[in-house]
């Protein structure tokens, strides 16, 4: 925990530090009249830096002084303090070198605020120091910790790194490693059994033991795929308290589209789907008896197709429950035991080398085997482990101090697997610890979009930039390496090779870890359905999970110091509130029955940088969308936005928008499957029945307005776009002719309903002129 504490202090002692040594600042230090207390305040965080860089060398020597821990926390709140004053620095300084009536009242009231809270820090500085000296924090200079990487900053990232193909690699190891017998016996279970009757096929076996991996490969397998005429994936949500929630996520992964207006015929839609079909649906991480009768009250019904349910466990009554509690049906249970010395051995080597062939050293392959005598054949502490020694030097010495620092307990219980993973998290490095505890804001088994959370890291600060390399490919690197030391796993694989793993998800058991961190580090407040307590210390990220009802209030949280502001499902009425004056992301994607009104204090939330309101019913954007200085991320994908407001383009910081529909190849497939013709049952709302393909690869789409936004005038002042799409450039706006000046765009979707022949000719001298242009959608 407290290499936790270490490295998020100096996550935010960076971007502070980086923030105070800007030229603006001592500009508008000057103009504060506080010069001298800002050089002080800069002088003494670095000092504070370099003790937190060797604090985090030994997080055994912090662990073992509490003295130190409760200074590591103390100066990482300091740091968080000084930054929000910066933040507010920042956007003094911007409004007053747009106005020219800064001498007014309100403006020098605010001047004199600022600088009272900056003589205020100072003093804060000054005791904090002062703390120090008298109870004596020190950390011994002693060697780095065996098992943990000396950081050595960012700039070990080289340019010529090949972490993409690293990545790409994870998806392949199960399939080049083994579980070949595993695979045959399990597809012969689903395959076999009575008739057309429904079957419940069971996997179960302990955490991570590959059940998931096991069931994907064999549920992909082309002879599977031709037995059975559709399929659905379901995670079931923890907890899981009644059967609408599990037919929620069913239907999601169907695409059937919005929920019908009540439950019971919501139940008769996913029924009159699946009835002339054979189905096979894969109920995934079942964790109770209880859960699966919530399950079954779904599932229970019998089409005489020979349907299969497949449901993984961890536990072995369970899986007996479902298997023997199928009415009609029938039942089968089936175990997934530990990997064999061969198999192990391929899988350390994969991970460590990137190839299962690599033939050790006689010394080398001793220690293996003694590394692996410990994982006792569970694949995902061999994984672990194996991207630690990966990122090590690759001796046997090393790996007999790897083998050392785990310790006896895995030798006497399998199920301290927990302290293998704690130790890949200690083995990473400060700047890595920080993003990844971050993840810890997701649901458990929750897919995450890969562009969902790198621009949600750049929002909140944590990529730092680079002189060479964008911010983005940074991001890209910390997060395929964090794929590459088997901290997340790579969920979807792009068609494309050299392409980057657009999905990604945490095992269970490491998001265990990594929340409890979270929450103790005052990190995080996690609001499940209900709020039954009040945070008593300074929360910096608010998640509401499956809220009880729009019209309940979320009340008794000072929200004055929220960074992040994430909801899964419902939203709380009057959340969005001027009280969140520091916060920086806005995620509201796929949130439910979100409302305009929501929006109304959207202009007063100064420091946003990323607002994602993807899959959600907003029809309309406010115009105080303008006032968002910061705003670096606008996500209006899949809803009802067909008109961007006029002041947009004040939004000089603006680098992605993302709005209409995402035409890619994959979502019209979805779109134009036989059972989606039904209007009542369409994935996008109104935007379905536009859509007309024949069994070729052509589509004709009719009412583009209704799925592309209109941009205003002035769009073109937008320098900074990377990402711009999908908009119209037809009838007669003129937009499509100033795109030129967007020099630094990346991607472009466009659609060109009503072009004339004079725009169309502009349109294209203009895309000829975007020099970085990757991708264009027409």
């Amino acid at each position: 925990m407290e290499a936790t504490a270490v490295s998020l202090a100096r996550s935010v002692l960076d971007g502070v530090l980086s923030s105070a040594g800007s030229a603006v600042a001592d500009e508008v230090a000057r103009l504060l009249g506080v010069p001298k207390e800002v050089e002080f305040i800069r002088n003494e965080l670095e000092m504070m830096q370099s003790f937190l860089r060797v604090a985090s060398a030994r997080p055994d020597a912090a662990a073992r002084n509490d003295t130190v821990r409760t200074w590591v926390k103390q100066v990482r709140d300091l740091a968080y303090d000084v930054e929000d004053c910066l933040l507010d620095f920042a956007l003094y300084s911007a409004t007053v070198s747009s106005s020219t009536w800064s001498w007014l009242p309100a403006p020098l009231a605010e001047r004199r605020r600022i600088a009272a809270r900056i003589r205020d820090l100072k003093a804060s500085v000054e005791e904090l120091n002062q703390r120090n000296l008298r109870y004596h924090v020190i950390v011994d200079h002693c060697p780095p910790m065996r098992g943990v990487e000396v950081d050595v900053g960012q700039q070990q990232l080289l340019p010529d790194q090949d972490v993409l193909s690293a990545a790409e690699v994870a998806f392949q190891e199960w399939d080049i490693i083994g579980r070949s017998s595993e695979k045959a016996e399990l597809k012969d279970k689903i395959l076999g059994g009575d008739g057309g009757k429904l079957g419940v096929v069971s996997v179960w076996g302990m955490g991570g033991m590959g059940k998931s991996s096991l069931v994907s490969i064999v549920r992909n397998d082309p002879v599977l795929l031709d037995a059975f005429d559709c399929g659905a994936w379901v995670t079931v949500p923890h907890p899981l308290d009644n059967a609408d929630d599990f037919r929620r996520c069913l239907r999601k992964q169907l695409q059937l589209g919005a929920a019908a207006h009540d439950e019971p015929a919501d139940a008769i839609r996913v029924r009159e789907h699946l009835k002339d079909k054979r189905y096979v649906i894969v109920v995934d991480d079942l964790l109770s008896q209880e859960e699966w009768t919530h399950v079954w009250q779904v599932l229970n019904f019998h089409n005489g197709k020979g349907s299969r349910v497949i449901v993984t466990t961890r536990r072995q009554d369970v899986a007996r429950h479902c298997a023997g509690n199928v009415g009609e049906g029938y039942g089968l249970v089936y175990e997934l035991k530990p990997l064999g010395d061969n198999e192990s051995m391929s899988l350390l080597c994969k991970k460590v080398y990137n190839t299962s062939n690599f033939n050790l050293p006689v010394e080398m392959e001793e220690q293996a085997s003694r590394i692996l005598k410990r994982c006792r054949g569970l694949p995902l502490a061999i994984s672990t482990i194996g991207g630690l020694l990966a990122n090590r030097p690759k001796t046997s010495i090393e790996w007999m101090k790897m083998h050392e620092h785990l310790g006896a307990e895995l030798e006497s219980d399998l199920r301290n697997i927990t302290n293998v993973i704690v130790s890949s998290y200690d083995g990473l490095p400060y700047h890595l610890k920080s993003i990844f505890i971050y993840l810890s804001i997701f649901p458990e088994n929750q897919e995450i979009r890969c562009t969902r959370l790198l621009r949600r890291w750049m929002a909140e600060g944590y990529i730092a930039k680079n002189r060479d390399m964008p911010v983005e490919e940074v991001g890209e690197r910390f997060y395929n390496e964090l794929i590459n030391r088997s901290m997340i796993q790579p969920s979807k694989k792009k068609i494309i090779p050299g392409v980057r793993v657009s999905h990604c998800m945490i095992h269970s058991m490491v998001r265990q870890i990594i929340l409890s961190k979270a929450v103790e580090e005052n990190q995080l407040f996690l609001v499940e359905k209900q709020c039954n307590e009040v945070p008593q210390s300074k929360i910096r990220h608010l998640v509401v999970s499956r809220w009880k009802g729009r019209e309940e209030k979320l009340e008794h949280i000072n929200l004055s110091y929220i960074r992040s502001l994430t909801i899964f499902g419902e939203c709380p009425v009057s959340l969005i509130s001027p009280k969140m004056r520091l916060l920086r992301v806005l995620d509201l994607e796929d949130t439910i029955n979100m409302r305009n009104e929501d929006l109304r204090h959207i202009g007063e939330l100064p420091h946003l940088s990323y607002l994602s309101l993807r899959g959600t019913k907003i029809s309309k954007l406010p115009s105080s969308l303008q006032k968002l200085r910061y705003l670096e991320t606008l996500d209006i994908e899949d809803t009802k936005v067909t008109k961007l407001p006029h002041g947009i383009f004040k939004l000089e910081k603006l680098r992605y928008l993302l709005a209409g529909v995402n035409f890619s190849k994959d979502l019209l497939q979805k779109l134009v499957q036989p059972e989606m013709n039904n209007k009542n049952t369409n994935l996008l709302g109104n935007m379905a029945p536009f859509l007309c393909c024949n069994r070729m690869d052509y589509c004709n789409i009719s009412n583009m307005d209704q799925l592309s936004v209109r941009a205003p005038k002035g769009i073109e002042k937008l320098r900074n776009f990377h990402m711009f799409g999908a908009f119209n450039v037809g009838q007669g706006n003129g937009v499509g002719g100033r795109l030129g000046k967007l020099t630094n765009l990346q991607r472009l979707g466009v659609t060109v309903t009503g072009l004339t022949e004079e725009e169309g000719r502009e349109l294209c001298q203009s895309i000829e002129k975007l020099g970085r242009l990757q991708r264009l959608e027409v």
